[in-house]
């Protein structure tokens, strides 16, 4: 079996997955209806977060701030250990993710990002989604130590997974952890 040097994880899909649940808090059909009109801007620009939160407050006749949205949308997520472990056994792990900045500043601290992932590579960092396949020129510009063909990338779009292989990025579509342990060839 040969080992990977470097697994490219998607956080929203792969390793936070939904409940399906809404709360007294969090509404997931208007949190997907926002996410609709911000979710571009929102990667890559941060002064349009307060613009979602007025909204989503408006919409669901709630006063919650930023934080407390975070936290409660969070616990309404459910984090994949199985797979950081499963993936973190026989590879380095770096974070690639269209996660706005708010969500990552709280999320990263809550779940120890830096505990599991060498790097964690966002799109608010290049200014551009993982869409756009000139997101994964600049990943691999700034990943120069590692041989492309050591590369795997695990993201739940099938787009993203294209626009990584534009660039030679091998790519494995998520569906769950027994199909991944199949595509890696763990027993």
């Amino acid at each position: 079996m040969s080992k990977q040097k470097i697994t490219l994880l998607d956080l929203g899909g792969v390793v936070f997955q939904s409940t399906g649940v809404s709360n007294e808090k969090i509404d997931w059909q208007v949190i997907t209806q926002l996410n609709q009109k911000y979710g571009h801007d929102l990667n890559i620009r941060e002064d349009k977060f307060p613009d979602f939160m007025a909204e989503y407050n408006a919409m669901t006749r709630q006063v919650l701030t930023g934080k407390e949205f975070l936290k409660e949308v969070f616990d309404t997520l459910e984090i994949n250990t199985e797979l950081i472990e499963i993936v973190g056994a026989q590879s380095d792990i770096v974070i690639v993710s269209d996660h706005y900045r708010e969500a990552i500043k709280y999320i990263s601290k809550r779940y120890d990002f830096d505990s599991w992932a060498i790097k964690q590579i966002y799109s608010f960092d290049y200014k551009m989604a993982k869409a756009n396949p000139m997101f994964f020129q600049k990943l691999l510009n700034d990943l120069p130590e590692y041989k492309l063909e050591d590369m795997i990338f695990i993201d739940d779009s099938p787009h993203k997974i294209e626009s990584a292989a534009k660039h030679g990025i091998k790519g494995i579509q998520y569906h769950d952890n027994e199909q991944i342990k199949k595509a890696l060839k763990i027993t």
